[in-house]
């Protein structure tokens, strides 16, 4: 049965618009699914004469042997998460060049240490392209034909890509969360801009290190937890000194989740005031641990377009963590999260847009990660259509959805 809807713009509550702005003419090989067309686009778009950075890699379908990498540029590819990495001798040699050093670059080949680092890592790879102005305005157009008004930039490299945002007006379409370095390390009104703080707890799937309690298919490897319960409790802690009572934690595998969970949970036990808390992604997530998450008050940020992982990651996971990835039905029939309030929905630029987004939604791998159009629009748009909407026509039967158009309300 074809219908048309017509929904507000989206709020995309998981972006990284920085990284997004620096790597805009990036080749990005999201959509590549052949080995050899990603080789003669990297070799035919990117430059002798810098490094260049390449995005979208999917490595449950090709990945490049050490000769392929150096029959290439100076290239610097990431993986489809931005966890998980690979370059060549002639990166090396640039970076060098650029910087000084390479011992950044090195340390990439080390998967234990780029988790921990990866705040480090994302600023690094936004510094080899650069953000400016020019580029701003290029994303925001971007995110207008997806359909997406409003984000929140979760990782926000400095100061002077704040200020960017605030004069080109950006920062009014835009929340802005930090690691703990880059917040420390702000000027006294550019904390005011910040929301809050973000902590990785885990890796990606992409890279294997997700922290699950199963090991990933035929290997002896769980994935990684950056940190012990006590740096976790200290980190929480130390909000209430930074007078920041906010937290963003990135939690994917079942590991983290429940570390983090019991962590916040002892604490509120001990009668610490908690902090404000958002887990993103949790994809993993057991009914018992959301239980205790709704108790806690703290908000579930997800991701629809991440039910497509039961597909693109049959490679590594069982057909049990297959079928458990974003149980949404759970968490909404069974545990009463309400989208819109403790359950918000973003892409992690994992791809951009209304049309993706309603795709993994309306029509995901398991009917267990089905959501409705109103639970999607509370959870994924902003409140009304002050400022544009979007025309769609969907398509239930062939399972197809097409934005018609969309309205910038602005112009009219």
């Amino acid at each position: 049965m074809k219908r048309k809807e017509t929904i507000p713009l989206l709020y995309d509550h998981h972006t990284h618009t920085s990284g997004r702005a620096a790597h805009y003419d990036c080749v990005d090989l999201t959509d590549v699914r052949d080995k050899d067309k990603a080789i003669s686009l990297i070799k035919a778009n990117c430059s002798e004469e810098r490094v260049n950075v390449v995005t979208g890699l999917i490595n449950s379908y090709y990945s490049f042997s050490s000769n392929e990498l150096e029959k290439m540029p100076p290239v610097v590819i990431c993986n489809l998460s931005f966890h998980g990495f690979s370059f060549n001798e002639e990166a090396e040699r640039k970076v060098e060049e650029k910087f000084g050093s390479t011992q950044l670059l090195e340390r990439l080949r080390d998967p234990d240490w780029t988790e921990r680092n990866l705040p480090k890592v994302i600023k690094f790879l936004t510094d080899l392209e650069g953000v400016n102005k020019e580029k701003l305005d290029r994303v925001y157009d971007f995110y207008l034909e997806k359909g997406i008004w409003r984000t929140d930039d979760m990782l926000l490299p400095s100061e002077d890509v704040l200020d960017m945002f605030v004069d080109s007006g950006y920062d009014e379409r835009t929340e802005f969360w930090a690691d703990l370095e880059t917040y420390e390390g702000l000027s006294k009104n550019a904390k005011k801009k910040v929301k809050g703080i973000k902590v990785f707890a885990d890796g990606a799937l992409g890279p294997k290190t997700a922290a699950i309690k199963e090991s990933y298919s035929h290997e002896d490897d769980k994935g990684i937890l950056i940190y012990n319960d006590d740096e976790l409790k200290e980190i929480i802690e130390k909000l209430e000194t930074l007078k920041k009572d906010r937290i963003s934690i990135h939690t994917i595998g079942d590991r983290a989740i429940e570390q983090v969970i019991d962590v916040i949970a002892e604490l509120e036990e001990k009668g610490f005031s908690l902090p404000k808390t958002r887990l993103e992604h949790v994809q993993f997530i057991s009914e018992k641990y959301a239980e205790e998450a709704k108790r806690l008050g703290i908000i579930l940020s997800m991701q629809p377009n991440f039910s497509l992982d039961s597909e693109y990651y049959v490679d590594r996971l069982s057909e049990k963590y297959v079928r458990k990835n974003n149980h949404f039905r759970m968490l909404i029939d069974e545990v009463g999260f309400i989208p819109g309030q403790d359950l918000i929905f973003g892409s992690d630029g994992m791809p951009y847009g209304a049309t993706s987004a309603l795709m993994s939604s309306l029509f995901p791998p398991f009917e267990s990660q089905r959501l409705t159009l109103e639970e999607f629009k509370r959870g994924y748009c902003v409140e009304d259509k002050k400022r544009g909407y979007i025309e769609l026509q969907m398509d239930e039967r062939k399972k197809e959805i097409k934005i018609e158009e969309v309205i910038d309300q602005r112009k009219i």
